[in-house]
């Protein structure tokens, strides 16, 4: 017997009547107590209140209905897709869309002056005309809707069907007019500017019928007026009786919303002027205009001679320029005496006063540098010259501010004591924060002494409102068609090309096609085994077949050379020939790129030039990085490796290389129309031997200034980096 136990009975007997007592008690305890088990409350119940206590009823008490639960959703929740613009998620619009209602025989007059009256100024202009089916309109001019009904009486409401059809949701107002009216289009931007989109507006000046207003003079309709509208729209043109437009039109817009023609709405008024036949524009209505410009009408009608429209527009636009200059001349002054009422070291006031003080050089890389000029060159403009003679829009710019300075002179002091000479020195900045900088120094004839004086002045030309100029969506989608010319001088090369090309594009499924143009001498075989080419027909086949299944190919064509060449480098006219007869095997919708050998192909690169040539708008020419020859730059002991270190002890960007240009077929082929009068067009072989007798007589160095010295648009030689074809990313 353990340790444990002794002690255990030691407790024990100690305690036997305690022990017997408890035992005994319990037992009683079971004997008097009821086993009824329906008795008993489960645990889940509430336990009954006293009765004492009374029950009071909480409204407020929280509870839980269990029923039905859970409930599953009758459709599946679509996933959300957000839209493109984050102005169409929020439901923003623009301000004013402006419908002109006209005629196929006025387009070429009275349409093109809306257009440049309005156009400029305005979110959205549309010229809506009836033409019979199968006619098309006497003058290119952009947004023409025509209507093939001819029934004038319904041509209000098939404009009013075009808009809600296609920009019910894009704009807050519908200005609606006639061609035969002049609109102030600052005085009604600044009205819709100033009045609430909540409201509903139906705004113009009354015409035969006090309810209903004239389109002659212009309607003003908000947004929720030609949604109501359109709603009602077939009972408008189910009543259309009347021979007048203002009264078929109005009835609808009353129908529609209950709410009659107004020209005063939160404020804002609008007034129009009605023209008689025997009006004299600068005695009876250019008086009346400049005595009160601010409470001028926003319309004028009837205005049949498109030349009286330029007119009137060009005497408000002074009026209105006068006005804004009115208005910066009262905000400087505001500026100037506000100054000292700010802290200490905000009193310095800029100049011009409310302009930006300009940029402030953090450091030395930062510090914007002052160009050297005179009335005819620029010094060190460019890193390759000394002196940049002034062409064009610069030359234009150099002498507006020099004779600014000189009007400014002469009111400034008596004109006839000082007469001016010459510009001695001036000095030229561009900072993108503030505008141009100029520095004068002016060299005057002292009238009365006949001595010469030296005026220094500084002109400033501030930046004006920034625009967002519009640009065509392109994307990475396009396929490339890559053209590489090769003759008998770069097989090995061309093949060493073609492994590389299958290897980054026809494995990865890049959309590209490859052709290879083979300029054959005149005596060349070029039939069977026999022909010089051979390798390369093969081959290509040979990729072809490979990669059959991803619709991607290596095509090649024959070129015969009429003389012997020895390199296309020393011929520019002969790539001019390959380029007229290689796009003309494309559509003009396809996207070409000039390649050659030796260059080290990227899908980066090629990225980049889809997302830089945009058709009739912009081709594109990137700068290779052209590597040394590996003899002189590399060792045994230190070999080149994979992928080229795009450095200047390996290499150098050749500014001189534009072989590598990318287009569309379409603005090619417009080119060559363009200069077929000086450069025939090859159309075969035996054309080729005319274009290059003109070698000498046209001063063509590339494929590229050719192309940009005679296109009519707008090019753009990209300075992009990338590695032998390869974007380099900076």
């Amino acid at each position: 017997m353990n340790t444990i136990t002794k002690v255990s009975l030691s407790y024990c007997r100690s305690n036997v009547y305690l022990i017997i007592g408890v035992c005994f008690g319990l037992c009683i305890s079971s004997f008097f107590t009821s086993m009824n088990v329906s008795e008993c409350i489960e645990a889940n119940d509430e336990l009954p209140f006293p009765s004492d206590i009374p029950k009071f009823d909480d409204a407020y008490e929280p509870k839980i209905n269990l029923e039905g639960k859970p409930l599953r959703a009758k459709k599946t929740p679509k996933d959300f897709m957000r839209p493109r613009y984050y102005s169409t998620e929020l439901g923003i619009r623009d301000k004013l869309f402006v419908g002109v209602l006209t005629s196929r025989e006025y387009l070429h007059s009275r349409g093109i002056a809306q257009n440049k009256t309005i156009a400029h100024l305005v979110d959205k202009i549309r010229y809506f005309i009836s033409i019979p089916e199968g006619t098309k309109p006497n003058v290119s001019l952009p947004g023409i809707v025509g209507f093939t009904d001819t029934r004038s009486i319904l041509k209000p409401f098939h404009v009013l069907k075009y808009i809600t059809d296609n920009y019910l949701e894009e704009y807050d107002y519908y200005f609606l007019i006639k061609d035969m009216t002049y609109v102030d289009i600052r005085k009604l931007l600044k009205l819709v500017n100033n009045i609430s989109i909540s409201q509903n507006v139906h705004l113009g000046v009354a015409g035969e019928i006090e309810s209903y207003c004239s389109l002659d003079s212009g309607i003003l309709l908000s947004n929720s007026v030609v949604q109501k509208m359109k709603r009602n729209l077939d009972w408008c043109v189910r009543n259309t009786y009347s021979e007048s437009d203002d009264v078929n039109f109005g009835r609808c817009i009353v129908h529609s919303t209950s709410l009659p023609c107004s020209n005063m709405i939160q404020g804002q008024t609008i007034k129009s002027t009605i023209l008689n036949d025997t009006f004299n524009l600068e005695k009876n209505f250019y008086d009346s205009i400049a005595r009160n410009y601010s409470q001028a009408a926003a319309s004028v009608y009837p205005v049949y001679d498109h030349t009286t429209i330029y007119k009137i527009n060009a005497y408000v636009a002074r009026l209105a320029l006068a006005d804004v200059i009115n208005e910066i001349s009262k905000v400087r002054r505001e500026i100037l005496a506000t100054a000292k009422l700010g802290p200490e070291k905000d009193h310095r006031v800029t100049w011009p006063i409310g302009n930006q003080p300009g940029n402030k050089a953090s450091g030395r890389f930062d510090v914007l540098r002052w160009t050297y000029f005179n009335e005819t060159h620029a010094s060190l403009d460019q890193s390759l010259k000394n002196m940049q003679e002034f062409e064009g829009s610069t030359k234009i710019d150099i002498n507006y501010v020099i004779r600014a300075a000189v009007n400014r002179i002469e009111e400034t002091y008596n004109k006839e004591k000082f007469k001016y000479i010459k510009l001695l020195n001036g000095y030229k900045k561009y900072d993108a924060s503030r505008g141009m900088d100029y520095i004068l120094d002016m060299v005057f004839l002292n009238t009365e002494t006949k001595e010469e004086l030296v005026k220094r002045v500084e002109v400033c030309k501030p930046l004006g409102k920034v625009e967002i100029l519009p640009v065509p969506y392109v994307t990475e989608n396009a396929r490339i068609n890559l053209i590489l010319t090769v003759n008998t001088n770069l097989m090995q090369e061309a093949l060493k090309f073609m492994t590389n090309y299958a290897r980054t594009c026809m494995e990865k499924r890049d959309k590209t096609f490859l052709m290879v143009i083979l300029l054959y001498d005149l005596n060349s075989p070029s039939k069977g085994k026999e022909d010089v080419f051979y390798d390369i027909k093969q081959y290509a086949l040979l990729l072809t077949e490979k990669y059959k299944k991803d619709q991607s190919k290596v095509a090649w064509l024959s070129i015969r050379l009429p003389t012997s060449v020895n390199s296309i480098e020393l011929e520019p006219m002969l790539k001019i020939a390959v380029a007229d007869l290689a796009v003309k095997k494309f559509s003009p919708e396809s996207l070409i790129l000039f390649i050659e050998t030796g260059m080290d192909l990227k899908i980066d690169y090629l990225n980049r030039v889809r997302m830089n040539t945009i058709s009739q708008w912009q081709i594109f020419s990137a700068i290779p990085f052209s590597e040394y020859h590996p003899d002189i730059v590399y060792t045994l002991a230190k070999p080149r490796d994979n992928e080229l270190d795009i450095n200047r002890n390996y290499g150098r960007y050749d500014e001189y290389n534009f072989n590598h240009i990318a287009f569309y077929a379409k603005d090619y082929t417009t080119t060559r129309k363009i200069t077929e009068n000086k450069i025939p067009v090859v159309r075969a072989d035996r054309d080729i031997a005319t274009i290059l007798k003109l070698s000498q007589q046209n001063k063509v160095i590339c494929l590229w200034s050719f192309i940009l010295g005679d296109s009519q648009k707008t090019l753009l030689n990209s300075h992009d980096e990338y590695l032998r074809g390869g974007y380099l990313d900076n």
